[in-house]
């Protein structure tokens, strides 16, 4: 009589098998939690600068524009500049006030609504208005810190930004 080759696999091929498609699985898991991970910081990080350079942005625009600071409602948290950017209509200047509250930055136009100039998962700690004076242009130096509050976790940031513009008056 004659044996008949049997084909198929055994019951250790297949645990072979099993063994290898979990390290596979588990490996390309882990790269990818990993990669999720760091995207998500680097779109945390963006949004931080985005903010920040907003903010920088409106304030120094105002103050190329400005005539001058403000000085009984300008506090080392609160900027007011006598601009000559978007005046209401028949005057030649107005006031825009740039202040913390709540940790929201805000912009202030006379006559008009406080505007947000941050967003809604971002935190400013820390803003900073320090007067100074280069020869005979007054300028302002600010210091901003922006946080994104995400609580017991890694992709909670805190970034610190200071920059300086003078009043040109144009």
């Amino acid at each position: 009589m004659k044996r008949q080759k049997q084909t198929g696999a055994t019951i250790i091929e297949f645990v072979v098998y099993i063994v290898v498609l979990s390290l596979l699985s588990g490996v390309t898991v882990s790269f990818l939690a990993r990669m999720m991970h760091s995207y998500a910081r680097v779109r945390i990080d963006k949004n931080l600068s985005q903010d920040a350079a907003l903010i920088f942005e409106r304030i120094f625009n105002e103050t190329r524009h400005g005539r001058l600071i403000y000085t009984p409602t300008t506090t080392a948290s609160q900027l007011s500049v006598r601009t000559s950017l978007n005046p209401p209509a028949d005057e030649t200047f107005t006031y825009v006030d740039y202040y913390l509250d709540n940790g929201v930055v805000w912009e202030k136009r006379e006559g008009n609504a406080a505007i947000s100039l941050t967003g809604a998962n971002i935190v400013v700690s820390n803003f900073a208005v320090n007067r100074f004076y280069s020869g005979s242009a007054e300028g302002v130096r600010i210091n901003l810190t922006l946080t994104t509050p995400i609580q017991n976790s890694t992709l909670s940031r805190t970034f610190s930004w200071t920059s300086s513009s003078t009043l040109r008056g144009f």
